[in-house]
């Protein structure tokens, strides 16, 4: 456990929270996206809420429904987050198992706890935020400490630990009652404790599954203000949707009433400062909200995206629920609603247009193509209307046509950017497509799928001009780069070759070598001590996830693992290995600059608390400079075509654009 205090103010103007320049790392000049959404809160005070997502743990102001401060951003991959009932404290957890607790006011964490590292189901403040207390999915004990020094006051056994292919698919929920002094919570898939959180007595234990036919797990609770009885939603693992809310006297340890008509896949339940018992029954694309004492249907809520995450506020007057488009937070006399204009999802595709303020991607949950505008940093209409399952897509020279993966992940479906009107289907491959490109001339497009098979496409009659198999044991086609001329492509599979590939005959003409170590050291740059590592290690594993030409077309560059390695274009002979530091030792992608002279590396996270971008001198192999601002895996990396903007893509759910003229102009 870790405490840090200060009485320093960090607060903002309203005026300094725009969402693409709000806490950038060092060297970018924008963000475009908000991170992948994990979890939302909402108090009862109804000025702020708080969105956990994959970057940090953005704050609104409920007015407005503007953010006004992005927390816990050092680190990202907040999954879980709740706000106290005075809205004085607010806790997160990260996927690193670091719970957080953070002075609202003045924004600053002043206790760091360690948590759970495979993640903390539920988290919730005590009424007078003297405690604050947390279960994990599905294992381990149930912790409560204090909330200003993150000091350990109790801990609580699960009465059965699951199954381990249970412990991810169950949340343990857990609440406080008014008065702050019983903790009621999930003690096992079946079993709800009552304890009395000073003298850590258990006052209450009820068998939850004994009135059903089916073991449903305990997946809400809620305390009614009287402390007198809790709510409890039972959720069937089978179907996964909900089988009825139990209302439990705890003083009896007696059942007293059920209620059965729910049929979403969460029931969340939540009594008012009144006494009211209210339900959200929530499916994938609606929720339909219950005023439960009274037997009456309050309100519908649609919507079109799946919603990620969903809560009351602490008082059950307002109710929360988001997806990837957008923010819902309904009352009894109101509904407000943030729209995103962008997916909050990964992307998998990214170029710049050639004017380069265009930036155009392929997300992973957002079925059509998405445009932005890099200069004033917004999503722009897009002319294409697909539905594109694919994470792949290219755009072609001449930046009329855009290839995407169809709806079935086989097909490809080609598109006029300026018409919006499909052109052409092809439909040679028989699974999963997993990587697609134009060559430079516009002239031929190569397209790879899971069984290794390639196929090389004339543009100009859409018909199979090749069908080829790379090398390799089974493993997906996972990048192709096009010689500058367009007359050869080079692909690469993840666990081994790097194949060469004549455009006009089909031939295979090489394959340079992988091998974990090369036979010349002296070709190494990078730091003595790395090398030496290097050639001591016992496992050799090569992972290859990108591959790429020079725009000279005279060398082949490729991510390994633990390197860059270049190869002579002509001889395929190795002609240089860049070493990584052991930390960023998985290469996700590469990318040259427009003059050749750089090269981008992007890593996959591997226990830092963010991922490295580094800058290589090509001719040298100096690393000369390194980014660190994505706390997932960098999955994408683009230059503008004037080369002084470095477009950067990440598992998180969001793009970095880096101001690159430092270097290029140095």
């Amino acid at each position: 456990m870790e405490n840090k205090t200060t009485s320093t103010p960090v607060l903002r103007p309203i005026h300094d929270t725009d969402v693409t320049t709000l806490e950038l790392p060092d060297g970018a000049i924008g963000r475009l996206g908000r991170g992948v959404i994990c979890d939302i809160s909402i108090s009862s005070q109804k000025r702020i809420f708080a969105l956990a997502t994959h970057i940090g743990t953005w704050v609104y102001e409920l007015d407005t429904m503007q953010p006004i401060a992005l927390l816990d951003n050092e680190r990202g991959m907040v999954n879980t987050v709740t706000l106290s009932h005075d809205e004085q404290w607010l806790a997160t957890h990260n996927s690193d198992g670091i719970i957080k607790v953070h002075e609202t006011q003045t924004r600053q964490c002043v206790a760091k706890i360690k948590g759970w590292y495979r993640g903390t189901s539920r988290l919730a403040f005590s009424p007078d935020n003297k405690y604050i207390a947390a279960s994990g999915y599905g294992y381990g004990d149930v912790y409560v400490w204090c909330t200003r020094t993150g000091a350990h006051v109790a801990s609580f056994k699960m009465e059965r630990k699951p199954k381990e292919d249970e412990q991810l698919s169950v949340h343990y929920p857990l609440c406080f009652s008014p008065n702050g002094q019983l903790l009621a919570y999930a003690s096992g898939r079946f079993t709800l404790t009552v304890r009395n959180v000073e003298t850590k007595e258990r006052i209450a234990s009820m068998f939850t599954t004994a009135h059903l036919s089916c073991y449903g797990y305990v997946y809400g609770l809620s305390f009614s203000p009287c402390n007198q009885f809790i709510a409890a939603s039972i959720r069937d693992p089978n179907t996964r949707k909900n089988i009825e809310v139990q209302v439990w006297n705890i003083d009896k340890e007696t059942l007293e009433t059920t209620y059965t008509d729910y049929g979403g896949t969460r029931v969340i339940p939540a009594y008012t400062s009144e006494g009211t018992l209210r339900v959200a029954d929530v499916y994938k694309d609606r929720v339909v909200m219950w005023n439960v004492s009274h037997k009456e249907k309050l309100d519908i809520i649609e919507y079109q995206a799946y919603p990620e995450a969903a809560c009351f506020s602490t008082n059950g007057q307002q109710f929360a629920i988001t997806s990837d488009q957008e923010i819902r937070i309904w009352g009894t006399d109101s509904m407000k609603i943030i729209s995103f204009p962008e997916p909050t999802s990964p992307t998998d595709s990214m170029f710049f247009s050639q004017s380069d303020n265009i930036l155009v991607c392929k997300y992973w949950r957002k079925s059509n193509i998405v445009f932005w505008d890099v200069d004033q940093k917004q999503v722009i209409s897009s002319p294409i209307k697909a539905i594109c399952n694919g994470k792949k897509c290219a755009l072609s020279p001449c930046e009329e046509l855009l290839a995407i993966i169809g709806e079935n992940k086989q097909t490809l479906e080609v598109w006029n950017t300026t018409t919006g009107t499909q052109i052409a289907e092809l439909t040679e491959h028989r699974s999963l497509i997993t990587t697609v490109v134009f060559s430079p001339s516009g002239e031929h497009l190569v397209s790879g799928d899971v069984d290794r098979k390639l196929t090389v496409w004339s543009v100009q009659r859409w018909e199979k001009q090749h069908s080829l198999i790379a090398n390799g044991r089974g493993i997906a086609i996972k990048s192709a780069s096009f010689h500058p001329s367009g007359k050869q492509f080079v692909t690469s599979v993840r666990t081994g070759p790097v194949d060469l590939w004549d455009v006009e005959s089909g031939e295979h003409l090489g394959s340079p070598s992988v091998d974990f170590t090369l036979a010349d050291a002296s070709l190494y740059k990078g730091d003595v001590r790395e090398i030496q590592r290097r050639y001591k290690q016992k496992s050799k594993m090569r992972w290859l996830d990108s591959v790429k030409f020079s725009p000279c077309g005279t060398l082949i560059a490729g991510g390994l693992w633990g390197e860059i390695r270049l190869w002579d274009a002509a001889t395929l002979e190795p002609c240089m290995g860049m070493i990584l530091p052991e930390s960023c030792y998985r290469v996700g992608v590469v990318a040259f600059s427009p003059c050749g002279e750089y090269l981008a590396s992007g890593s996959w996270w591997n226990d830092t608390e963010k991922v490295s971008i580094r800058i290589w001198k090509v001719a040298t192999g100096e690393n000369i400079h390194t980014f660190w601002g994505h706390s997932s895996d960098v999955q994408n990396l683009t230059f503008s075509k004037d080369g002084e903007l470095l477009a950067s893509s990440s598992y998180e759910g969001t793009i970095l654009l880096w101001d690159m003229k430092p270097f290029i102009n140095s």
